[in-house]
């Protein structure tokens, strides 16, 4: 519950962020492309600090990695309110800002996730994945929808206040978590290269997870930007939508997402992950190619732009898109973690994270540079037809070596080689 609670209020900060950022950069600079940088910033630190961070996670207290790396991004995060309360903010700080984060970001990640397997009862382990991502659903329907708010009557300088304060709290919080783990040294450059080599020999010796990891950076490459940048730049620069409805239409891809989780919890949580995981995958690719439809110049002149009935169709879309994101992510999920005993968890959660999102730095800039070239509509179909084409060879042959992999082993039963 502690755990929950903790990562329930940082992500409404994050939330919060997530919203009044790319709006602070558009309206300062009104460039994809800085925008593109931007995320650029956040992701690659965070991914090249992985493999380190893994071997961190795995070697000392992954509880006071959790508290320590809250604490420090909500402190970056309140000098950042400050500077801005004083017209202080500009991209070269913001970016220098996030850098920091992203690095505790590095950090925070392996660590937490490889913490919950051990906070529950393994036959408890599919339901508590659904109630995190449930807890994480509703804190970024809650964070985006008040970012918006937030950012049209505070600017900036309101986000970054509350999201520091949400990280102090959350730390606060996890101070009183009960949690044992037996830890070690880190050792020295041949041993931490020695413990990073572990957990990638641990990945490969798995068919199935190869096979996974290799269509989530393709997907990710193409469907990242697509809904971190050009979605953004279209609802904000093109339709001309306001703060707070474009913090709602992103709200609405985690309420999706929150609904998602409590049908698996629920009704789902003993399904094939075969099943779940392709009947998602082709439903979100149809899906793709009605948010195409609706952005066309001549819909969104039928629509009549940044009006209520475009705003409802957005809303919509978007909700059916977490809706069925949670059927792919939820049993991922749960299946890693029960393939990677504890000890090993933190390294093999790191080589999945970088694998399957080591491409999208590339990926957000080029999308920044491409929006500033061609239109957006031209972008948007060329990537549905792209992610169609990888989604269709993964159902029809590869999804199978996925699931046996992920139904047939438990941590009891694998072992990594020396």
């Amino acid at each position: 519950m502690l755990y929950a609670a903790g990562r329930l209020v940082s992500l409404v900060g994050t939330g919060i962020q997530d919203v009044a950022i790319p709006l602070f950069v558009l309206d300062l600079t009104g460039s994809a492309a800085i925008m593109g940088t931007f995320l650029i910033v956040s992701m690659v630190p965070r991914l090249a600090l992985y493999p380190l961070a893994g071997v961190v996670g795995d070697k000392l207290n992954r509880k006071q990695i959790m508290i320590w790396t809250d604490f420090g991004r909500g402190a970056v995060l309140l000098v950042l309110a400050f500077l801005a309360s004083r017209d202080l903010v500009t991209i070269p700080v913001l970016l220098l800002a996030q850098f920091l984060v992203s690095v505790m970001n590095g950090l925070f990640g392996p660590a937490t996730g490889a913490m919950l397997a051990d906070l529950v009862e393994p036959e408890e382990l599919t339901r508590a994945n659904s109630i995190m991502g449930g807890v994480n659903s509703t804190s970024m329907i809650i964070g985006p929808a008040l970012g918006g708010v937030i950012y049209g009557l505070f600017g900036v300088t309101g986000a970054f206040l509350a999201n520091g304060v949400s990280f102090l709290c959350s730390g606060f919080s996890e101070i009183f978590i009960r949690y044992t783990q037996e830890t070690g040294a880190l050792g020295g450059f041949r041993e931490v290269l020695g413990s990073m080599a572990e957990g990638l020999r641990f990945v490969r010796k798995s068919r199935g997870l190869m096979v996974l990891l290799v269509f989530a950076l393709l997907v990710n490459f193409f469907m990242g930007p697509f809904f971190a940048i050009h979605l953004p730049y279209v609802m904000r620069i093109e339709i001309g939508f306001s703060a707070e409805r474009f913090g709602l239409v992103q709200a609405s891809f985690m309420g999706g997402l929150l609904l998602g989780n409590v049908l698996i919890a629920s009704l789902f949580a003993r399904s094939k992950v075969k099943n779940m995981l392709n009947r998602a995958l082709l439903i979100e690719s149809g899906l793709v190619f009605v948010l195409v439809a609706v952005i066309m110049p001549g819909s969104l002149e039928q629509l009549g732009y940044a009006s209520l009935l475009t705003f409802g169709a957005l809303v919509g879309i978007y909700l059916l898109f977490g809706l069925f994101n949670a059927f792919i992510n939820t049993p991922i999920h749960v299946g890693i973690q029960r393939l990677a005993p504890t000890q090993y968890r933190a390294r093999v959660l790191s080589v999945v994270e970088v694998s399957s999102q080591g491409i999208m730095p590339i990926g957000f800039g080029l999308m920044g540079i491409m929006l500033d070239l061609y239109p957006a509509y031209i972008i948007a179909l060329g990537i549905a037809v792209v992610e169609l084409a990888i989604v269709i060879p993964f159902v029809l042959r590869y999804s199978s070596a996925v699931a046996a992999d992920l139904e047939a082993k438990s941590p009891e039963e694998t072992e990594v080689e020396g």
